[in-house]
């Protein structure tokens, strides 16, 4: 038997001043909520659980370089929107724009601040409350700002069973629907990341899951941060109160394991599975700058490998970013002309909400220019994409850098559609690829690019 090389097992870490903040954001009662073609109502009855936005601020010891994330309980911005916000915040914060991150929670019990919709029911709240939003992302950062303080960032893997693949196929028809696949797992994958300050005592935590926030479907009435509010809430509690803050992963070919129901109790269950997941993988962590060393051997009638917390040789203090710049070969789209003729006639409400949609895309497209953020937080990576990319792009990530923790996050910074995977475009009629802005490969060309810039940044 070939002896065992010493090694030791540890958290991907940064040390440095980390500031965090939580606000909530609820919109009013009475605004227009439609978001699902099936749903039979236009405005929300009521509130299921709080809607909260959350700041976290990365510097280094030196203030000299930082980064900001805000995670939003936001279903979906236009890119327009997205890029006034932004450009509001950049300015007032002084701010270059790879520092900046706004990154939504993606449920679907959210409902869409599109300005279009201003002329239905309830939209004419849909201004006023979007009005808002630069002002508590100003807000949130700079309380964020305010209380940063010395404090070490880890991240440990976990598992998690909630996602199931969604790219299933209806037996009966034949036709490709978005429902529980059980032909093909799903990723399992959880990332748990701690903050803690100097004391080892808990500031806040990082729950980085793949998962479509789609518990809740067009029956629900209620406005809902879906699984993530009862998993924020648990992992609280055993937390001392510090604030969760979630990060929506490349789920665009993943769904939970109860999907589409009106019931509420669907998402909180969902959030608890999700919670516990995050509260285990938290009790398995190391204390903050420690990592688990092999000793060597004590005899005891077998010789026994020991193994001890030891404290790191060094915590990394890096921070520093990087944006990658691309154009991605766009889908044939449908002239706009046929899309509002077809508008002009259309009565269901399914048909208008996909109609609407299409010609959405068609603004949106442009001419492929694609862009993303690469930030690297001591040893660790978190991407930013603007898109919901299918789950292989975390998979190939974390299996090309199996040493480093890394975290990718979906929708950020505006909406370019789905990318999926080339073997989804080898399929009848996917959802994610019958909407998407681009042609097969391009999901695959993304993830080279990033790959490309962890390995720069190492």
């Amino acid at each position: 038997m070939t002896a065992q090389t010493p090694t030791a097992l540890e958290h991907s870490e940064f040390r440095g001043r980390i500031g965090v903040a939580r606000q909530e954001i609820t919109p009013p009662a009475g605004i227009y909520a439609r978001l699902w073609g099936s749903a039979k109502h236009d405005v929300a009855e009521g509130v299921h659980r709080p809607l909260l936005g959350s700041c976290l601020v990365f510097q280094d010891r030196t203030q000299s370089t930082e980064l900001v994330l805000l995670a939003m309980d936001l279903s979906i911005l236009t890119q327009e929107e997205m890029t006034s916000i932004r450009t509001t915040l950049l300015k007032q914060l002084a701010l270059e724009p790879h520092q900046l991150s706004i990154h939504p929670s993606h449920s679907h019990s959210i409902p869409v601040y599109s300005r279009s919709h201003t002329n239905r029911p309830g939209g004419h709240l849909i201004i006023p409350y979007l009005e808002t939003l630069p002002g508590i992302c100003a807000s949130l950062v700079n309380q964020a700002r305010a209380n940063c303080a010395s404090a070490t960032l880890s991240w440990a893997y976990g598992k998690c069973s909630l996602a199931f693949n969604r790219d299933a196929i209806d037996a009966a028809s034949g036709r490709d629907v978005c429902g529980l696949n059980l032909d093909e797992k799903g990723d399992d994958t959880l990332l748990v990341g701690r903050i803690t300050d100097e004391a080892g005592a808990i500031r806040a935590t990082i729950v980085n899951y793949a998962c479509h926030p789609v518990s809740l479907g067009g029956a629900n009435k209620l406005i809902s941060p879906d699984y993530v509010g009862a998993m924020r809430e648990l992992v609280e509690r055993d937390t001392g109160g510090a604030p969760c803050v979630f990060l929506h992963g490349p789920s665009g070919d993943l769904t939970p394991r109860r999907s589409y129901e009106a019931n509420v109790e669907a998402a909180d269950q969902n959030g608890r599975e999700l919670g516990y997941a995050a509260l285990t993988t938290l009790a398995a962590m190391f204390p903050p700058g420690q990592q688990l060393q092999y000793m060597g051997i004590e005899e005891s009638g077998t010789p026994l490998g020991v193994w001890r917390l030891q404290p790191k040789p060094v915590v990394s203090e890096e921070l520093s970013a990087q944006v990658m710049n691309t154009k991605l070969p766009l889908k044939a789209m449908p002239e706009r002309a046929e899309i509002e003729r077809q508008l002009s006639v259309a009565k269901e409400r399914y048909e208008i909400e996909i109609l609407e949609r299409t010609r959405g895309r068609l603004t949106l497209a442009g001419d492929g220019s694609f862009y993303f953020t690469v930030w690297k937080l001591g040893d660790a990576f978190m991407i930013c994409v603007p898109s919901e990319s299918y789950s292989h792009l975390q998979l190939q990530l974390r299996a090309q850098f199996p040493d480093s923790h890394v975290a990718v996050l979906n929708l950020c910074d505006g909406t370019y559609m789905y990318l999926p995977t080339k073997a989804a475009y080898e399929r009848n009629d996917v959802y994610p690829v019958r909407v998407s802005l681009y042609e097969s490969g391009s999901l695959e060309h993304v993830a080279e690019l990033a790959t490309a810039a962890i390995e720069e940044m190492r």
